[in-house]
């Protein structure tokens, strides 16, 4: 069988086999090159985050701590007014005023940066509270 290929090769006939390994070779670069170009597409996007509402509901302030962060980044909690250096002054200091089995709510300006919002976080967290988030 192998002498009556290579005698068809030798006198001039077509050969009607595909060789698909240069087919492979190719889809295997393009597909390597997309997984390294996608994740650099979505960081060039400019997005503009959508604005929502959620149903009203009843929020629990006798069982939890309240923050509210203005744009300013002056933090109101209990009709105190707080910033980011006294609130963790307040929070190392008097760690018996709040309980700290509490969950804690973030209610933020929207024209507060994100880096604001998990600063305060991370003094709650560092003050030994196990809830943080924001308020929805």
């Amino acid at each position: 069988m192998r002498k009556f290929r290579h005698a068809r090769r030798l006198r001039g006939e077509l050969m009607s086999e595909i060789n698909i390994t240069p087919f492979v070779d190719v889809l295997l670069v393009l597909l390597v090159s997309f997984l390294i170009s996608a994740p650099l597409m979505t960081l060039a996007l400019p997005i503009q985050l959508p604005k929502g509402k959620l149903k009203e509901r009843a929020p629990d302030y006798e069982n939890s701590i309240l923050a509210v962060v203005n744009k300013n980044n002056k933090i109101s909690i209990d009709e105190k007014i707080y910033s980011l250096k006294s609130l963790a002054g307040s929070l190392k200091g008097n760690a018996s005023v709040w309980e700290k089995s509490l969950p804690v709510y973030l209610q933020m300006d929207e024209q507060v940066s994100y880096g604001i919002l998990i600063k305060i976080m991370l003094l709650f967290k560092n003050a030994g509270f196990r809830q943080v988030g924001p308020f929805l």
